[in-house]
């Protein structure tokens, strides 16, 4: 005779499955600047839907689709944030200026701009 019941290991299983899935990809999208509710909710709801696959290939989307580069520390609250950004996504503080004569950014404490060589000394 066969019990029908849920499998609860499985079940469990799964849903912690999307639950790391998503708080990993929310914490990592956050610090890039690209959606990172977004791939938190697709994380927990391949989860319910799919079943213990859906969260390992959203999380694989996710890992081809994400920008490139370093990630850096704020010098504000010292979370990370990608290299390409003139403000952190955490704290919405400048972590780079713009260079006056070439109009371009440059780390906040460069003193010289890397894409014209002006001195911040001569701004």
């Amino acid at each position: 005779m066969e019990s029908g019941g849920t499998n609860w290991p499985i079940l469990i299983g799964t849903i912690a499955t999307g639950l790391v899935s998503a708080w990993w990809v929310f914490r990592d999208a956050r610090g890039r600047d690209h959606n990172p509710v977004i791939w938190a909710v697709a994380c927990v709801f391949s989860a319910l839907t799919v079943g213990i696959l859906g969260p390992l290939a959203v999380v694989a989307g996710y890992l081809l689709l994400r920008p490139r580069g370093a990630l850096l520390i704020c010098p504000h609250c010292s979370k990370k944030y990608i290299h390409n950004l003139a403000y952190c996504p955490h704290c919405g503080k400048p972590v780079k200026k713009d260079c006056l004569k070439c109009h371009d950014l440059m780390d906040l404490d460069a003193e010289v701009c890397p894409h014209c060589g002006m001195r911040t000394s001569q701004i």
